[in-house]
Protein backbone atom coordinates (compact mmCIF):
# COMPACT_ATOMS: atom_id res chain seq x y z
CA UNK A 1 0.00 0.00 0.00
CA UNK A 2 1.34 3.43 -0.97
CA UNK A 3 2.24 5.94 1.70
CA UNK A 4 -0.09 8.94 1.91
CA UNK A 5 3.04 11.12 2.01
CA UNK A 6 4.32 9.88 -1.32
CA UNK A 7 4.93 12.74 -3.76
CA UNK A 8 5.05 12.21 -7.48
CA UNK A 9 6.86 13.81 -10.38
CA UNK A 10 6.10 14.39 -14.04
CA UNK A 11 8.77 14.17 -16.74
CA UNK A 12 7.98 15.61 -20.17
CA UNK A 13 10.41 13.76 -22.41
CA UNK A 14 11.49 14.10 -26.01
CA UNK A 15 12.36 10.63 -27.28
CA UNK A 16 14.01 11.84 -30.49
CA UNK A 17 13.25 10.80 -34.06
CA UNK A 18 13.05 7.05 -33.50
CA UNK A 19 16.50 5.54 -33.04
CA UNK A 20 16.85 4.60 -29.36
CA UNK A 21 20.59 5.30 -29.51
CA UNK A 22 19.69 8.99 -29.98
CA UNK A 23 17.70 9.04 -26.74
CA UNK A 24 19.56 11.17 -24.18
CA UNK A 25 21.01 9.49 -21.09
CA UNK A 26 18.82 11.68 -18.90
CA UNK A 27 15.68 10.64 -20.82
CA UNK A 28 16.62 6.98 -20.56
CA UNK A 29 17.16 7.30 -16.80
CA UNK A 30 13.78 8.99 -16.32
CA UNK A 31 11.96 6.35 -18.37
CA UNK A 32 13.53 3.57 -16.33
CA UNK A 33 12.56 5.29 -13.07
CA UNK A 34 8.97 5.90 -14.14
CA UNK A 35 5.98 4.01 -12.83
CA UNK A 36 3.85 5.15 -15.78
CA UNK A 37 4.78 6.13 -19.33
CA UNK A 38 2.09 7.92 -21.34
CA UNK A 39 2.22 8.75 -25.04
CA UNK A 40 0.81 8.45 -28.53
CA UNK A 41 0.61 4.87 -29.81
CA UNK A 42 3.45 5.47 -32.26
CA UNK A 43 5.82 6.86 -29.62
CA UNK A 44 5.08 4.10 -27.13
CA UNK A 45 6.05 1.63 -29.86
CA UNK A 46 9.37 3.43 -30.44
CA UNK A 47 10.49 2.80 -26.84
CA UNK A 48 9.39 -0.83 -26.68
CA UNK A 49 12.96 -2.13 -26.32
CA UNK A 50 13.73 -0.10 -23.19
CA UNK A 51 13.80 -2.16 -20.00
CA UNK A 52 11.35 -0.64 -17.55
CA UNK A 53 8.71 -1.81 -15.11
CA UNK A 54 6.52 1.17 -15.96
CA UNK A 55 2.93 0.66 -17.02
CA UNK A 56 2.61 2.04 -20.57
CA UNK A 57 -0.54 3.92 -21.53
CA UNK A 58 -1.04 4.78 -25.19
CA UNK A 59 -3.72 6.82 -26.92
CA UNK A 60 -4.26 7.94 -30.50
CA UNK A 61 -4.18 11.28 -32.29
CA UNK A 62 -6.53 13.92 -30.94
CA UNK A 63 -6.24 12.74 -27.33
CA UNK A 64 -3.47 15.13 -26.30
CA UNK A 65 -5.48 16.95 -23.61
CA UNK A 66 -6.74 13.65 -22.23
CA UNK A 67 -3.19 12.23 -22.10
CA UNK A 68 -1.84 15.32 -20.39
CA UNK A 69 -4.59 15.48 -17.76
CA UNK A 70 -4.08 11.78 -17.06
CA UNK A 71 -0.36 12.42 -16.58
CA UNK A 72 -1.12 15.26 -14.14
CA UNK A 73 -3.43 13.06 -12.10
CA UNK A 74 -1.04 10.11 -11.94
CA UNK A 75 1.94 12.35 -11.18
CA UNK A 76 0.37 13.49 -7.91
CA UNK A 77 1.62 10.27 -6.29
CA UNK A 78 3.72 8.54 -8.96
CA UNK A 79 6.70 9.13 -11.22
CA UNK A 80 5.25 9.63 -14.69
CA UNK A 81 6.84 10.18 -18.10
CA UNK A 82 4.77 11.96 -20.75
CA UNK A 83 6.59 11.34 -24.02
CA UNK A 84 6.75 13.24 -27.31
CA UNK A 85 8.57 12.38 -30.50
CA UNK A 86 11.57 14.58 -31.27
CA UNK A 87 11.64 17.46 -28.79
CA UNK A 88 8.57 18.09 -26.60
CA UNK A 89 8.80 21.86 -27.20
CA UNK A 90 8.72 21.55 -31.02
CA UNK A 91 5.25 20.41 -32.13
CA UNK A 92 5.18 18.33 -28.95
CA UNK A 93 3.21 18.36 -25.72
CA UNK A 94 5.21 20.84 -23.66
CA UNK A 95 3.21 23.85 -24.82
CA UNK A 96 -0.03 22.15 -23.80
CA UNK A 97 1.45 21.12 -20.44
CA UNK A 98 2.46 24.73 -19.68
CA UNK A 99 -0.93 26.08 -20.82
CA UNK A 100 -2.80 23.69 -18.53
CA UNK A 101 -0.49 24.42 -15.59
CA UNK A 102 -1.11 28.16 -16.04
CA UNK A 103 -4.85 27.74 -16.52
CA UNK A 104 -5.36 25.53 -13.48
CA UNK A 105 -2.67 27.05 -11.23
CA UNK A 106 -1.20 23.57 -11.00
CA UNK A 107 1.77 23.24 -8.66
CA UNK A 108 2.85 19.87 -10.03
CA UNK A 109 6.53 18.94 -9.78
CA UNK A 110 7.71 18.56 -13.37
CA UNK A 111 10.91 18.44 -15.39
CA UNK A 112 11.40 18.80 -19.13
CA UNK A 113 13.96 16.60 -20.87
CA UNK A 114 14.60 17.80 -24.44
CA UNK A 115 15.13 15.48 -27.37
CA UNK A 116 16.70 15.53 -30.83
CA UNK A 117 14.32 16.94 -33.44
CA UNK A 118 13.66 15.15 -36.71
CA UNK A 119 14.80 18.16 -38.75
CA UNK A 120 18.26 17.93 -37.15
CA UNK A 121 18.64 14.35 -38.36
CA UNK A 122 17.09 15.09 -41.76
CA UNK A 123 19.57 17.94 -42.19
CA UNK A 124 22.67 15.80 -41.72
CA UNK A 125 21.27 13.01 -43.89
CA UNK A 126 21.14 15.49 -46.77
CA UNK A 127 24.52 17.15 -46.11
CA UNK A 128 23.94 20.44 -44.32
CA UNK A 129 21.26 22.61 -45.98
CA UNK A 130 20.44 24.07 -42.55
CA UNK A 131 23.63 25.84 -41.51
CA UNK A 132 22.36 29.35 -40.94
CA UNK A 133 18.99 31.04 -40.35
CA UNK A 134 16.01 28.84 -41.11
CA UNK A 135 12.27 28.47 -40.49
CA UNK A 136 10.29 25.45 -39.34
CA UNK A 137 6.67 25.19 -40.52
CA UNK A 138 4.08 22.46 -40.03
CA UNK A 139 1.47 21.89 -42.74
CA UNK A 140 -0.99 20.39 -40.26
CA UNK A 141 -4.06 22.59 -40.09
CA UNK A 142 -5.71 20.71 -37.20
CA UNK A 143 -4.88 23.56 -34.79
CA UNK A 144 -3.75 26.39 -37.12
CA UNK A 145 -5.93 27.78 -39.95
CA UNK A 146 -4.59 26.85 -43.38
CA UNK A 147 -4.55 30.47 -44.58
CA UNK A 148 -2.23 31.33 -41.68
CA UNK A 149 0.10 28.46 -42.64
CA UNK A 150 0.18 29.59 -46.28
CA UNK A 151 1.00 33.13 -45.17
CA UNK A 152 3.89 31.85 -43.07
CA UNK A 153 5.25 29.84 -46.00
CA UNK A 154 5.12 32.92 -48.23
CA UNK A 155 6.96 35.07 -45.68
CA UNK A 156 9.60 32.41 -45.06
CA UNK A 157 10.19 31.94 -48.78
CA UNK A 158 10.27 35.67 -49.55
CA UNK A 159 12.73 36.12 -46.66
CA UNK A 160 15.03 33.57 -48.31
CA UNK A 161 15.00 31.26 -45.30
CA UNK A 162 15.84 27.60 -45.64
CA UNK A 163 12.56 25.94 -44.60
CA UNK A 164 12.04 22.68 -42.75
CA UNK A 165 8.50 21.40 -43.33
CA UNK A 166 6.85 19.10 -40.79
CA UNK A 167 3.65 17.06 -41.17
CA UNK A 168 3.65 17.59 -44.94
CA UNK A 169 0.95 15.10 -45.88
CA UNK A 170 -1.56 12.59 -44.57
CA UNK A 171 -4.42 10.67 -46.14
CA UNK A 172 -6.77 13.54 -45.42
CA UNK A 173 -4.42 16.41 -46.31
CA UNK A 174 -2.76 15.61 -49.64
CA UNK A 175 -4.17 18.79 -51.17
CA UNK A 176 -2.43 20.89 -48.54
CA UNK A 177 0.96 19.65 -49.71
CA UNK A 178 0.03 20.44 -53.32
CA UNK A 179 -0.96 23.97 -52.32
CA UNK A 180 2.28 24.44 -50.35
CA UNK A 181 4.32 23.26 -53.34
CA UNK A 182 2.52 25.80 -55.55
CA UNK A 183 3.53 28.57 -53.13
CA UNK A 184 7.14 27.38 -53.09
CA UNK A 185 7.26 27.26 -56.89
CA UNK A 186 6.15 30.89 -57.10
CA UNK A 187 9.36 31.96 -55.42
CA UNK A 188 11.85 29.10 -55.70
CA UNK A 189 11.18 27.05 -58.81
CA UNK A 190 14.83 25.99 -59.20
CA UNK A 191 15.89 25.67 -55.56
CA UNK A 192 17.01 22.32 -54.15
CA UNK A 193 14.73 20.33 -51.85
CA UNK A 194 15.64 17.37 -49.66
CA UNK A 195 13.00 14.81 -48.66
CA UNK A 196 13.78 12.52 -45.72
CA UNK A 197 11.33 9.78 -44.74
CA UNK A 198 11.48 7.72 -41.53
CA UNK A 199 14.66 9.42 -40.32
CA UNK A 200 16.88 7.08 -38.21
CA UNK A 201 14.50 4.14 -38.61
CA UNK A 202 15.22 0.92 -40.48
CA UNK A 203 13.18 1.97 -43.52
CA UNK A 204 14.76 5.42 -43.87
CA UNK A 205 14.79 6.89 -47.39
CA UNK A 206 15.76 10.24 -48.82
CA UNK A 207 15.40 12.07 -52.14
CA UNK A 208 16.98 15.29 -53.41
CA UNK A 209 15.30 17.16 -56.26
CA UNK A 210 14.58 20.61 -57.64
CA UNK A 211 11.49 22.40 -56.33
CA UNK A 212 9.95 22.27 -59.81
CA UNK A 213 9.97 18.46 -59.60
CA UNK A 214 8.39 18.12 -56.16
CA UNK A 215 5.00 17.11 -57.57
CA UNK A 216 6.52 13.80 -58.68
CA UNK A 217 7.07 12.79 -55.05
CA UNK A 218 3.71 13.71 -53.51
CA UNK A 219 2.76 10.04 -53.13
CA UNK A 220 6.10 9.33 -51.43
CA UNK A 221 5.58 11.95 -48.73
CA UNK A 222 3.69 11.15 -45.51
CA UNK A 223 3.54 12.23 -41.85
CA UNK A 224 6.90 10.57 -41.16
CA UNK A 225 8.60 12.76 -43.77
CA UNK A 226 10.55 16.01 -43.39
CA UNK A 227 11.08 18.36 -46.34
CA UNK A 228 14.00 20.77 -46.25
CA UNK A 229 13.63 23.51 -48.84
CA UNK A 230 16.89 25.21 -49.71
CA UNK A 231 17.28 28.95 -50.24
CA UNK A 232 18.93 30.93 -53.02
CA UNK A 233 22.41 29.94 -51.78
CA UNK A 234 21.84 26.20 -51.28
CA UNK A 235 24.02 24.04 -53.53
CA UNK A 236 24.04 20.39 -54.48
CA UNK A 237 26.97 18.14 -55.39
CA UNK A 238 26.19 14.69 -53.99
CA UNK A 239 25.12 16.55 -50.81
CA UNK A 240 23.09 19.67 -50.08
CA UNK A 241 24.94 22.55 -48.46
CA UNK A 242 23.96 26.12 -47.66
CA UNK A 243 27.30 27.90 -47.20
CA UNK A 244 27.71 29.93 -44.00
CA UNK A 245 29.85 32.52 -45.76
CA UNK A 246 33.40 31.45 -44.90
CA UNK A 247 36.02 32.69 -47.33
CA UNK A 248 37.42 29.42 -48.68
Amino acid sequence: MQSQDKKGKLYIIGIGPGDQELLTLKALKALKESEYIIGHNRYIKLIEGIETDAKKISKGMGKEIERTNMAFELAKNNTVSLISGGDPAIYGLLGLVIELIMKNNNDIDYEVIPGISAFSVANIRLGCPISNDFAVISLSDLLIPWEVIKKRIKHAVSGDFVISIYNPSSRGRVNRLKEAIDVLKEYRLDCWVGIVKNATRSNEEHIICRCRDLDKYIDFVDMSTILIVGNSETKYNDMLITPRGYKL
